[in-house]
Order: C-alpha cells, then structure tokens, then sequence
C-alpha cells in the first residue's frame, strides 16, 4: 500500500512540475487588437495568429513573429515587407522587447493600450 501511495505522490509531483515548467515557458495571444490613435488618426491593428502578428497602419501592412516571456513581448520584423516599400522605417519601432500586459480584453505593448476587436 506505501508503494502504491508513493506512485501515486510521484506521478502527481511531476505531472504538477510539467504543468509549470509549460506555464512558465511562454504564452501566446490570439486575435485582433486595436488601437484608434489620436481622434482616430493613426489606427494601429494588431492580429495574433500562433507565432505571428501582422501590423496594419492604414492599409500598409507587415508581417512578423513574436514572443512572450512574462510582462515582456519580443516582436520582429524582417528588413522589408511587400505592402511596405515606400515607408521602411514604420514598422522597425515595433521591432525589439517591450513591456506587456494581458487583461481580458485588452493588450499593453509598451505602455500603449490596443483593445480586442472580435
């Protein structure tokens, strides 16, 4: 019966570690945020798909991939994007880590604030 007992502890404790070690890796977002800038000029949309997020700025848009670590985002571009020919520049502010927050129906990236849209 100890046997029995301590398989059970066991497997308990190392199902509970592979549960925080997954936890504690990472996290991803998914969905579309929105940010309508200043009176609406400006509007910046974010949609999360796995690893990727696309940045629509109006109507110029890129593609990248991003990572959570904690209350941090790393989010990179690569040098040139298709819809992105003639302001090259626009997107390289998003490039690099940023402090994030997660609340239910928003994001902070950076201190800016972007809202769920669907």
């Amino acid at each position: 019966m100890a046997k029995k007992i301590t398989r059970i502890v066991a497997l308990a404790l190392v199902i509970a570690f592979a549960c925080f070690t997954l936890v504690s890796c990472g996290s991803t977002i998914s969905g579309t945020y929105e940010n309508n800038g200043l009176l609406g000029l400006g509007a910046t949309e974010l949609t999360f798909k796995g690893s990727k997020i696309t940045i629509d700025m109006g109507g110029i848009k890129a593609e990248g991939t991003y990572s959570i670590d904690e209350d941090e985002i790393t989010i990179e571009f690569a040098d040139s994007n298709e819809d992105d020919i003639s302001l090259g520049d626009l997107f390289q502010a998003f490039n690099g880590t940023h402090s994030f927050e997660k609340g239910e129906d928003y994001i902070k990236i950076g201190g800016t604030k972007y809202t769920k849209a669907d």
